[in-house]
């Protein structure tokens, strides 16, 4: 069927509408003038500016490792369980799954005054623990949201078949199971790590006192004076944000494409 040319003029200006904005700040990342103003300047002294920050380069390795750990760890328990709701009976699996979708949806600022009153209560308080389990609850529902229906799409017969010829559990899981969900656990790694990494409300809640993420680091810049050093970072995250994505739908179209033709 032919387009409309209203159709594709509208999703032209909703890509402009959401992508201007990254644009922007990408373009003035390389302007000399500190306020942003025109005439535009070629420059990278906010790159220089950027990487000599001591405060800044110790909270981006800070908020780096801190969301790898709690992705390794919400992808294990994530996958978890899928499977195990994949073994329940359809009606519990699906009630579980709409009790799940309210970690989704309460707003992180009630969700980290909550978490912070419990974690004093316990003798937790503002500490790396509760920093690291508050994140975890926040991003567990994205991991399981985003696996459980990939498995539900998995083929069982293909399962039962290697379990017929002789594999075990464990077997029928790393060579069936885990290349068949692929792209979603790596996809939901991905959501998993992004959102930990830009998840200030609860950081700022649970976060050890004199301990700043580089999210809690450029609330405090943007607090004292805008720096166009910041634009320097946004950049820097945005080009990485979309070199993660493209490696993870690269890995999750070849491996997906050579499990179908070793089937």
């Amino acid at each position: 069927m032919k387009q409309s040319p209203w159709l594709r003029l509208i999703m032209v200006l909703t890509y402009i509408f959401i992508f201007s904005p990254i644009i922007v700040v990408m373009v003035m990342s390389f302007n000399s003038s500190q306020y942003g103003t025109l005439p535009f300047e070629f420059s990278t002294r906010w790159y220089e500016l950027l990487f000599s920050s001591r405060n800044l380069g110790r909270a981006t390795w800070l908020s780096i490792w801190f969301s790898f750990l709690v992705t390794c760890t919400v992808s294990v328990v994530g996958l978890l369980t899928s499977l195990g709701l994949r073994r329940m009976k359809p009606k519990w699996a699906q009630s579980f799954i709409a009790w799940l979708n309210l970690g989704v949806v309460i707003p992180w600022l009630v969700l980290g005054v909550a978490l912070l009153m419990i974690f004093n209560f316990v003798g937790l308080g503002r500490s790396y623990p509760g920093m690291f389990l508050g994140n975890c609850i926040c991003v567990l529902p994205y991991v399981v949201l985003l696996v459980y229906p990939a498995l539900m799409a998995l083929d069982r017969n293909i399962e039962y078949a290697a379990r017929t010829m002789g594999a075990s559990n464990g077997r029928t899981l790393f060579t069936i199971v885990l290349p068949g969900i692929l792209p979603a656990l790596l996809a939901s790694s991905l959501m998993a790590f992004m959102v930990c990494f830009n998840n200030f409300v609860i950081q700022y809640y649970l976060a050890p006192f004199g301990v700043r993420t580089l999210p809690m680091e450029i609330y405090n810049l943007v607090r004292v004076g805008y720096k166009p050093d910041i634009n320097a970072l946004a950049t820097i995250m945005a080009l990485l944000s979309i070199a993660l994505v493209l490696v993870v739908n690269r890995l999750g179209r070849g491996k997906e494409g050579k499990f179908l033709e070793e089937l």
